[in-house]
């Protein structure tokens, strides 16, 4: 009998964590769930692991999850290679699709693929959805365990989760058979294998121009705004970039 490993007498169960991120979902009002899935959506894009993919595996949002559709969108624009999930029984498996019209509503209401190219998920990037999640990057899932079974057979996928910050707990009760993310995204932070980055700057300046200059097209209406909301410094981006020959234009507000 598989065991549960961080029981403890302050730690919510699986159900009664389920039952407190479904009212904490149906409470999110549609402007905040538009900004908070636009900012996990630029942290996403501008990561390496999706920049140099070109195999995408995704899930299509459902009543209140973060949304995938501009991340989606970005990836058809690169050319990539998208494949949704559709469930059959206890089966999911990935169908390619080369657009949101290639979808209609199937299992629970959730939009499927209705191609029949099926991936072998030899690589690419899995992005994933969860209830809960803590910071070591454990998942509570929807307890049916779909994603477990499939990525137990398609172990060369590597795992990215996106999230709200609400769903983002100290611990989760988790089971020695799930299969965890390997990152956590949410509108706030990337969590990388316990480390704590701030959403989206990573250290090299080159991805950092990508992130900040796609954060300022997309997100923030200036840099202040930008390092005000990130609680970072202003010249500490100013110089990181400046090593690289990139200066901020503030008519454009981009570095160029």
């Amino acid at each position: 009998m598989v065991r549960l490993r961080i029981w403890g007498k302050n730690l919510e169960s699986k159900r009664v964590i389920r039952q407190r991120i479904r009212r904490e979902r149906a409470n999110l009002d549609d402007a905040r769930w538009i900004r908070d899935t636009e900012r996990i959506a630029v942290a996403v894009i501008g990561h390496p692991w999706f920049v140099h993919e070109s195999e995408l595996y995704i899930y299509v949002d459902y009543n209140h999850e973060v949304g995938t559709r501009s991340i989606m969108a970005e990836a058809f624009r690169r050319g990539m290679n998208v494949w949704v999930p559709r469930v059959t029984g206890n089966t999911m498996l990935f169908c390619h699709i080369q657009g949101m019209e290639d979808l209609k509503p199937g299992a629970y209401g959730i939009l499927e693929p209705t191609g029949k190219e099926i991936g072998d998920a030899g690589k690419g990037l899995m992005i994933m959805p969860g209830v809960a999640f803590d910071e070591k990057c454990h998942r509570v899932g929807y307890g049916k365990g779909f994603y477990d079974r499939y990525l137990e057979g398609h172990k060369a996928l590597r795992r990215m989760a996106v999230g709200f910050e609400f769903q983002v707990f100290g611990e989760v009760p988790y089971e020695e058979h799930d299969i965890c993310p390997e990152i956590l995204v949410t509108e706030k932070r990337v969590i990388e294998g316990g480390i704590h980055m701030q959403t989206g700057l990573p250290k090299d300046p080159v991805m950092l121009l990508s992130v900040v200059n796609t954060k300022l097209r997309d997100v923030y209406h200036t840099l202040d705004e930008l390092c005000e909301d990130m609680n970072v410094r202003r010249e500490d981006i100013t110089g990181k970039l400046k090593e690289i020959g990139y200066e901020y234009d503030e008519g454009r507000r981009q570095f160029v």
